[in-house]
């Protein structure tokens, strides 16, 4: 395992750092089922319809997001964007506009829908550990609705743990904008070359690091899904929460070590 520097504050991405997804497909039928309803009889939609453009307007909005990464200061999407323009462009007007006077409270509905969320093994223990040890913790991560990931931080119990919480769809930009990184780092009162950030993508996570100045940029990915051929190249890999644990843990005791006086915490 390498031994890096140990940070000052400690960044996270959310999805695929933080957390951990299960995808529920299943779920999209009913999902849709709740927006025809909104819409009403008199839109002429049917449900079939609906989840087909809910399907349709999803997989625009990935490309779209993927679209942006080459992009020095990229967007976030608007709530109301994605449902009047990806979601329901075909649809008749007042259909259409009722989506968009609901846009918030239906981005919600539909990262429910999506998948179940958990705390991924070893990231408690890892912003247990940071307190202890009086690194600075945050999220710095692209999402559609961040209300929802401050609301999973009360109910996991991480939310205690975070100082500062960053998301794309509250600032109006995306990751690889290093300005994300720089928010954070500037709510906590450090310079970002004192900064871990850790992430589980190439193009937006380990580019937005190294835009931003972050002493270590930290790629969480396992080992069968790395690329090695992907520039830049993070500072370190991890495959999980428990090797990003073993990794701060590391150089926070052999910081302890070296300083007079003072003893490990682990």
């Amino acid at each position: 395992m390498t031994t890096l520097r140990p940070p000052r504050a400690l960044l996270l991405d959310h999805g695929g750092v933080l957390m951990r997804s299960v995808k529920r497909p299943e779920r999209m039928a009913d999902f849709a089922a709740r927006v025809h309803a909104l819409t009403g009889p008199s839109s002429g939609l049917d449900r079939a319809a609906v989840l087909a453009d809910i399907t349709a307007g999803r997989a625009a909005y990935r490309a779209w997001k993927n679209g942006l990464v080459r992009n020095p200061e990229p967007r976030e999407i608007r709530h109301r964007e994605l449902w009047e323009d990806f979601i329901a462009a075909d649809w008749p007007p007042a259909a259409r506009a009722l989506v968009g006077a609901e846009a918030t409270s239906l981005c919600r509905e539909l990262v429910l829908a999506e998948s179940d969320k958990t705390v991924a093994p070893g990231m408690l223990e890892t912003l247990r550990l940071a307190r202890r040890h009086g690194v600075r913790t945050g999220i710095v991560s692209n999402t559609l609705v961040g209300a929802l990931n401050r609301d999973l931080a009360r109910r996991f119990g991480t939310g205690p743990l975070l100082d500062v919480q960053v998301y794309s769809d509250e600032t109006g930009r995306r990751k690889p904008d290093p300005e994300m990184i720089l928010l954070a780092a500037r709510a906590l009162s450090v310079v970002p070359a004192d900064c871990w950030y850790v992430g589980d993508n190439y193009d937006r996570d380990v580019v937005c690091g190294k835009r931003a100045g972050a002493g270590v940029t930290i790629l969480m990915r396992p080992a069968d899904r790395r690329d090695p051929q992907s520039r830049p190249r993070p500072d370190a890999e991890v495959a999980d929460g428990t090797e990003l644990l073993d990794l701060l843990r590391t150089a926070l005791t052999r910081h302890t070590a070296h300083t007079p006086g003072q003893e490990a915490a682990a």
